[in-house]
């Protein structure tokens, strides 16, 4: 028997395995294939097609045949929060007949994709770029649904108005199953120009998000200004079945114009960490029904990173009505809603030429910004100033509350009583017009008042009589046979005292309308003294640092209808502020900005502005007073 001697096995086996290593690795180098540009595939995919509302699930975009595609990183579809989380590559072998092989690589890019609301969405195809190579995905779809409502129904059509209580669970809501939605709530959409309209701006967040406002709300409004915001108040509420966070905002309107209105929409930033569940992958240990109980939903559920969103409230519409303009009283200046007013007056005994202070208080609800003081019903005998007035609320957002005007006046002549006052205002519920008066409050004056200056009149001298020798003058002899009998003194003649009467009369005349003028000119005097003290409190009044910006332009307005009226001789109320411009020889520039400060002005009184209760900047502050100062120093037409 013949052996064959094989040495070593276990340095055969050694060498058999390096071999095979080297030969592998032979193959790939020197037999594989790399796939070109003509085999590329792109590929787009859900993780799943279903889905319930605040359940993410991943969007792919697989590209086959390199690792190097282009892809855009964001994707808007509306009710889908689409974010990019980045791309990952693979490269696999694999093996042929004999010593061929093939290499692929492929990239896939992932994006999480979280519904904002239920109903069926559709992701549109996807471009993507290789080697200068456009490729397109296929559009894919997705279903959410929501788990929490039940049966998992879609949201209805219907548009949940305007007024709607925030705990009820509206079956009909078309914000059914959004993580987060807002809207406008008015206890009405029919309002007078003027009218105070209080509503609120309602936010609601799912109560699974975790989310921080960054900013008050942004309201717009088409026709109407907003008067303030609040701070916010914040419930637990449900909705639909679903439970949300709602924070509210509340606020007022007053209409401009008469019209179709809009208010909104409004809109607030806020970052949030919205919910999202990871689906689980297949091929793993999880696919053991065991882990498929519901009960292990809750381990699969986690928050994503921060992210921006905007909530946002749909804007609604609103008809503003004209005030009607027959039976306006003469003491209506704006004010619309619901008012009452009290009077009373300190000190009630007083020295002549002292002033009194009469008290007027407004209380109701309504737009405070257009109640002005109430007017004097016989202002004869008085002497008044401006009015000092301040406000006291009784809400958060300041249209109800309590305006108190202090008048101060001065008795021209023996007085018993203060002056009886008179306001009115508009009605909006009963939509008529009311005026409200209060009576004098008796008053004693103490001294004598000081009498007006008059003239001292003139007197003539009463003529001598006939036969009467004036002393030290001789007597004038009428016995003198020289004469003759035919001479007549001149003083008996009538024809002499006509004479003498006409320039005496003349006199007297002259006398008279001196005095008229002078008194004339002393009443023009005190009123031009009087006006001038008034412009300087408006112009001290447009000076202060917190002065309002409604407070601003109402007292622009008045210190130039005061200029006007200086010039002109005319009462400053019946001057509008064509007429007031008309007065000086203005350039364009300026008589375009002195109309601004009117129309500005006008806005204040029936309008309102938006936030018109703070202060104005110091900018706004200094172009108004440059606009009186041009006024005032442009030349008298």
């Amino acid at each position: 028997m013949q052996y064959i001697k094989t040495g070593n096995p276990m340095r055969t086996r050694s060498l058999s395995i390096t071999g095979i290593l080297a030969a592998i690795l032979c193959l790939c180098l020197l037999g594989g294939k790399v796939a070109h540009a003509d085999d590329v595939q792109v590929i787009g995919a859900l993780s799943d097609s279903e889905t319930d509302l605040g359940q993410s699930v991943d969007f792919t975009i697989t590209v086959k045949g390199t690792t190097d595609a282009s892809v855009s990183q964001n994707i808007d579809v509306d009710g889908l929060t689409i974010t990019y989380e980045g791309p990952n590559t693979q490269t696999s072998i694999s093996f042929g007949s004999g010593f061929g092989s093939h290499i692929e690589r492929s990239v896939v890019h992932t994006y999480s994709v979280v519904p904002q609301r239920t109903g069926d969405f559709v992701i549109p195809a996807q471009q993507v770029t290789v080697d200068g190579r456009q490729y397109t995905t296929q559009p894919v779809e997705l279903r959410v649904g929501n788990a929490s409502a039940a049966g998992g129904s879609a949201p209805s059509s219907s548009n949940a108005g305007a007024g709607a209580s925030a705990g009820d669970d509206q079956s009909n809501d078309a914000n059914t199953g959004k993580l987060y939605f807002a809207e406008f709530v008015l206890p009405k959409n029919t309002a007078y120009i003027g009218e105070a309209v209080p509503f609120e701006i309602r936010l609601y967040v799912d109560a699974r998000v975790r989310a921080q406002l960054e900013e008050m709300p942004e309201i717009t409004a088409d026709g109407c200004t907003i008067q303030k915001t609040t701070k916010p108040e914040q419930t637990q509420v449900t909705r639909n079945g679903q439970e949300y966070v709602m924070v509210t905002y509340k606020c007022a309107l007053t209409a401009a114009k008469a019209g179709n209105l809009k208010l909104g929409p409004g809109t607030v930033q806020a970052e949030a960490v919205l919910p999202q569940r990871r689906r689980r992958q297949t091929g793993g240990p999880f696919d053991d029904p065991f882990f498929q109980n519901p009960m292990f939903d809750d381990a699969f559920q986690m928050m994503g990173a921060p992210q921006q969103i905007v909530i946002k409230a749909d804007p609604v519409q609103i008809t503003a009505l004209p005030l009607p303009s027959e039976g306006q009283p003469r003491s209506f200046a704006g004010a619309v809603g619901d008012f009452t007013m009290t009077t009373s007056v300190k000190p009630a005994m007083v020295e002549a030429g002292d002033p009194i202070t009469v008290e007027a208080q407004i209380t109701g609800r309504g737009d405070f910004d257009r109640v002005t003081a109430p007017l004097i019903a016989d202002p004869d005998g008085w002497r008044t100033y401006p009015p000092s007035n301040k406000f006291q609320g009784d809400d958060d957002i300041g249209i109800s509350g309590t305006k108190t005007f202090d008048l101060a006046a001065i008795p021209q002549t023996k007085k018993t009583a203060s002056p009886a006052l008179e306001w009115s205002y508009f009605d909006p519920i009963g939509e008529k017009y009311v005026t409200l008066a209060e009576k004098g409050w008796p008053i004693k004056i103490e001294g004598d008042l000081q009498p007006v200056a008059t003239p001292t009149p003139v007197v003539a001298l009463a003529a001598p009589t006939p036969g009467q020798a004036a002393p030290d003058i001789m007597a004038i002899r009428r016995d003198s046979t020289r004469w003759g009998g035919a001479f007549t003194p001149v003083y008996t003649n009538r024809i002499f005292w006509e004479a003498q009467g006409v320039p005496l009369l003349a006199l007297v005349a002259f006398v008279g309308v001196q005095v008229v003028r002078n008194r004339a000119a002393d009443k023009e005097a005190r009123r031009r003294a009087l006006l001038r003290k008034e412009k300087e409190m408006a112009h001290a009044a447009m000076q202060r640092r917190d002065v309002p910006e409604s407070e601003l332009y109402q007292a622009a307005a008045r210190a130039m209808r005061l200029e006007a009226a200086i010039q002109t001789g005319r009462t400053p109320d019946t001057l509008d502020g064509a007429e007031v411009a008309e007065a000086r020889a203005l350039d364009p520039e300026t008589a375009d900005r002195v109309r601004r400060v009117f129309d500005r002005q006008a806005e204040a009184l029936y309008a309102g502005f938006s936030g018109a209760r703070s202060a104005a900047s110091a900018e706004e502050r200094l172009k108004v007073l440059e606009t009186v100062k041009g006024y005032e120093n442009a030349k008298p037409v």
